[in-house]
């Protein structure tokens, strides 16, 4: 009788596990995850990110590159300044829980460095599937491929260099 009542226990035990990691795996928010976490988006994007890759329709792009799609760095004309020589080192993104947040842009010139900082403000779409993020006077929508503690990736598809294109920020939490 003990043997039955054991086995009746396991069998249970498994089906619930099994619906469990069934439920977990088809229901995962974001294309490339997480399949489960606890806590929610807002808490994961917090933080201060840092772009660690940028892919342009699928193809790994360095970020100055995208820079030159655009058009190139300007010579302003009225100061007589040439900014051909600057290099963008850097990205990061700043999110902050009541919205507001900011891009700093790490920039190189010879032997000179300096961040530039934007101001950003940010909202999650109804479903927390997208964000837009305000910044400079435009109003960005991006789709969350990937939002964990660590990661996030967003994806945009937009007019890249004249053209119709796909744009894609991988990015990883600092500590």
């Amino acid at each position: 009788m003990k043997t039955i009542f054991m086995s009746k226990r396991i069998v249970l035990v498994a089906t619930v596990l099994i619906l469990l990691g069934i439920g977990f795996n088809s229901c995962k928010k974001y294309e490339e995850g997480p399949s489960f976490t606890l806590l929610t988006a807002t808490k994961r994007i917090t933080g201060t990110w840092e772009l660690k890759e940028t892919q342009i329709n699928g193809q790994v792009i360095d970020i100055n590159e995208i820079l030159s799609m655009f058009g190139g760095m300007v010579v302003d004309s009225t100061s007589g300044f040439d900014l051909s020589g600057v290099t963008v080192k850097g990205l990061k993104m700043k999110f902050e829980k009541d919205g507001t947040g900011s891009f700093v842009v790490l920039i190189s010139m010879g032997l000179i460095s300096y961040d530039h900082v934007e101001s950003i403000t940010w909202v999650f779409d109804d479903k927390k599937d997208n964000i837009n993020i305000t910044f400079m006077g435009d109003n960005m929508s991006f789709e969350i491929l990937r939002l964990t503690n660590k990661e996030l990736w967003l994806s945009s598809a937009d007019i890249i260099g004249g053209t119709s294109g796909s744009l894609v920020l991988k990015a990883e939490k600092e500590e």
